[in-house]
């Protein structure tokens, strides 16, 4: 008699490819592939399109062309810190979209604008501009020379590129003690 199964007891049909091409597809579906097949929608699906937010980045930040790279960067950035920046992000989209507001300062203007949504819009606009996301010691740099805060001065100061300030790279040194120290801080008191 014929068995369709070998001698251990598996499907004689069933090679190693099969099982292999099993295995893959079951990978792709537990990362997120449900929603590409039409079912659950995952985090992914839920985010808006980087072009997207080059756009929007765009809009809110004035409208002047902004670098593809750097909103990848801020996009993903931002939904680290922030586990609801991608929900906020996409409501934010869908309604600049259905605001048809000219410019930032329309959106702004209009009395229908959530709370939520001004959130989104602060976290955007303050990436760009300061190119840091996050706080104190959560702060991600991101851009220091391509931080939108240089642009207006452009032209006229080059963009520092030393500490942040007076005492930020420590402590203040102390005052020495030596005879000719104390001799110099005697002249500048007279």
């Amino acid at each position: 008699m014929n068995s369709p199964f070998d001698k251990t007891g598996v499907p004689a049909t069933i090679s190693r490819r099969s099982v292999l091409g099993t295995i893959a597809a079951a990978g792709v579906l537990a990362s997120g592939g449900a929603a590409l097949l039409g079912g659950v929608p995952t985090a992914l699906a839920a985010t808006v399109p980087a072009d997207d937010f080059l756009r929007l980045s765009e809009f809110l930040t004035g409208g002047k062309p902004l670098q593809a790279a750097l909103a990848t960067r801020y996009q993903a950035s931002l939904a680290k810190h922030d586990p609801k920046f991608d929900e906020g992000a996409v409501a934010l989209q869908q309604y600049v979209a259905g605001a048809k507001a000219a410019n930032i300062d329309e959106l702004l203007a209009r009395p229908d604008l959530s709370e939520p949504l001004k959130k989104s819009i602060t976290q955007i606009v303050s990436a760009w501009y300061l190119g840091i996301v996050a706080n104190d010691d959560d702060a991600e740099l991101i851009a220091y020379n391509d931080a939108l805060m240089y642009r207006p001065t452009i032209d006229v100061i080059v963009v520092p590129s030393y500490g942040g300030g007076p005492d930020s790279w420590g402590q203040k040194p102390p005052v020495s003690t030596t005879p000719n120290a104390v001799l110099a801080q005697e002249n500048k008191k007279s």
